[in-house]
């Protein structure tokens, strides 16, 4: 009876070792597996946090052309209404000076004058679109600085209808 008991104890430990073996085998095949998803995330987060980093390298690079660009569109607007005021002024005294000449020309033959006034003011002050001559020209063409064309003309034309040369950018101008 002892000798029943004693083996049916080193059966149940014997039965317990495997069972505690396998499911240590288990827990390990499980931790391992759960140790590569952690390797796997932390490769994953690093490089994550590098695209983060160059994203943000990028995006103050994108944040200096911006304001690059918004100081050269201040510089030319202002040198634009500096070159609209100095053409408004000589104007008035070419008109003042064509106004003296007109005078001293009504006593001898017709002036030529008077034609050449009344197209700039039936035109809008001859700042119509050099391409359709419908609209008021709008678009400062860059390189060449021509302020000649509609916006309509200035996203479709990619040649300077003055100097014809090539179109590397434009700005749309409020006058």
């Amino acid at each position: 009876m002892e000798k029943m008991r004693v083996e049916m104890e080193e059966r149940r430990k014997r039965q317990a070792r495997k069972i505690m073996e396998a499911i240590e085998g288990g827990v390990m095949k499980k931790l391992k597996a759960k140790e590569e998803e952690i390797e796997k995330i932390g490769k994953l987060n690093w490089a994550l946090e590098e695209r983060v980093k160059s994203l943000c390298v990028e995006n103050q690079i994108w944040r200096d052309l911006a304001q690059t660009n918004e100081a050269t569109a201040n510089a030319l607007r202002t040198n634009l209404e500096q070159v609209l005021a100095a053409a408004a002024n000589t104007r008035e005294e070419a008109e003042a000076a064509a106004a003296d000449e007109v005078d001293d020309a009504q006593s001898c033959c017709g002036s030529n004058w008077e034609a050449t006034a009344e197209k700039t003011v039936a035109g809008g002050g001859g700042r119509e679109c050099r391409n359709c001559g419908k609209e008021e020209a709008s678009v400062l063409l860059l390189p060449c600085r021509h302020l000649c064309l509609c916006t309509i003309c200035g996203s479709t034309l990619h040649v300077c209808p003055v100097c014809k040369s090539t179109k590397n950018a434009s700005v749309h101008v409020n006058l």
